[in-house]
């Protein structure tokens, strides 16, 4: 690493990869069968959730319970993005993180549907390794074959060890939540 690189040549390594990633955008991501599939999981799983799981008297809590998962996950994915452990060669929109329809809508509404419909910590944890499973070892694997996901320096084992520490600290900050709000 060279101390001696200055403010304005990162600014223009910026603007190179703006430009770079807009032109990548426009030639091999807007409206593929990949982009459609991105913009349907970006909207489809609160729709599903409204309409079948939504729980109006928690309406609040399980919200929250989703924010708190969603900014979980951008915060990690774009480390590991920026880290190089992991890269997503298709989006949505240029300027967004590369899978915020995972982060902010497939992830956070999986964790509201387990936290909502399981009571104690055994029945959550077991739903937690069912879910980190899945996305680890299924769904990941789909997105490796269909050149949506590209593990660098990670594995799928390294996701659903990240999972299960993301389930378990969400359900762990949500009762610390709860506790406070009885006081």
């Amino acid at each position: 690493m060279d101390p001696s690189v200055t403010f304005e040549q990162v600014q223009e390594a910026r603007e190179t990869l703006r430009y770079l990633g807009t032109s990548h955008w426009l030639s091999d991501d807007l409206f593929t069968w990949k982009w459609w599939f991105l913009v349907a999981a970006a909207i489809l799983p609160w729709a599903v959730w409204l309409k079948f799981f939504i729980d109006r008297k928690r309406v609040f809590e399980i919200l929250t319970s989703g924010l708190l998962v969603g900014s979980f996950a951008v915060a990690l994915d774009g480390i590991g993005v920026d880290l190089m452990l992991w890269a997503y060669p298709d989006k949505v929109l240029p300027m967004f993180p590369p899978l915020f329809p995972a982060d902010l809508t497939v992830i956070p509404v999986s964790f509201m549907v387990i936290y909502q419909y399981t009571k104690t910590w055994k029945t959550y944890f077991l739903a937690n390794i069912a879910l980190a499973a899945f996305y680890a070892y299924l769904v990941e694997t789909l997105f490796v074959r269909w050149e949506m996901f590209q593990l660098i320096h990670w594995t799928h084992t390294y996701s659903f060890i990240g999972f299960l520490l993301l389930g378990t600290i969400h359900r762990w900050v949500m009762l610390k939540f709860a506790r406070l709000s009885e006081r």
